[in-house]
């Protein structure tokens, strides 16, 4: 493993384990993880043959951490904050590390989900994309996040904001993979539903595993399948 400070934002890097790296995965945690706390999975990844990046997120870790993270009005404040801030770094992380689109795959889970299909509709021609218990649909998520808290209807410009960035509304052909639990009760998975109905007839190269009884986790079935998926493309 190793640290890296970028402009802005700091990163942890974890070397292929073979000879030769086979892509570079830029992994993104959930709402009020750490990129400590990754680096079990960053490890397992690594060992297959990719290089991992980690990049700390805005307000977690050593940029400016929240104190109470699942306060419904943090939340609310903050998430998608971070997740449009985590998507316009992607440009400086991919300049700075000086890697391609091409090579890159982004990882994500949860909120990392969301700013791993953010990242791949804006970064164009980008290996892959692997989002496990997030959503690639913003706006519509943003909508059910709402209706299910009672919370008040979007305004036009909250609605033009999540549009600009919502992956659902650009056209990402690249090779996809969605991991959800059926059971999920923090990010339902109706949200990534309509992402795979609004995206299959612009992305041919879309699989989305299902597990029942599986709430907001990663279980080891689910890694396992990652890792299958990984290993049958690159």
């Amino acid at each position: 493993m190793e640290f890296i400070k970028l402009p802005n934002f700091p990163i942890e890097i974890f070397p292929s384990k073979h000879s030769v790296s086979r892509k570079i995965i830029c992994l993104y945690h959930g709402w009020g993880s750490s990129v400590t706390k990754y680096e079990d999975f960053a490890r397992m990844l690594s060992e297959q043959g990719f290089t991992v990046i980690v990049p700390e997120l805005h307000l977690h870790d050593s940029r400016d951490r929240l104190e109470a993270y699942f306060d419904h009005g943090v939340v609310e404040r903050h998430f998608w904050q971070i997740v449009f801030q985590s998507i316009e770094e992607s440009v400086t992380l991919v300049k700075q590390l000086n890697v391609t689109q091409a090579d890159t795959i982004w990882l994500g889970v949860s909120m990392g989900g969301f700013i791993a299909s953010g990242i791949a509709a804006k970064q164009q021609g980008s290996a892959g994309v692997i989002n496990i218990n997030g959503s690639g649909s913003f706006l519509f998520s943003e909508q059910l996040f709402r209706q299910r808290d009672n919370r008040a209807d979007l305004t036009m410009e909250e609605e033009q904001r999540l549009q600009a960035y919502d992956p659902v509304l650009q056209a990402t052909s690249a090779p996809t993979l969605f991991v959800h639990g059926q059971c999920d009760t923090v990010i339902p998975i109706e949200t990534q539903e309509h992402c795979v109905q609004q995206s299959t007839e612009l992305n041919r190269d879309l699989t989305f595993l299902k597990y029942p009884s599986i709430n907001h986790t990663v279980s080891d079935q689910m890694i396992s399948e990652v890792l299958d998926w990984l290993n049958q493309r690159f």
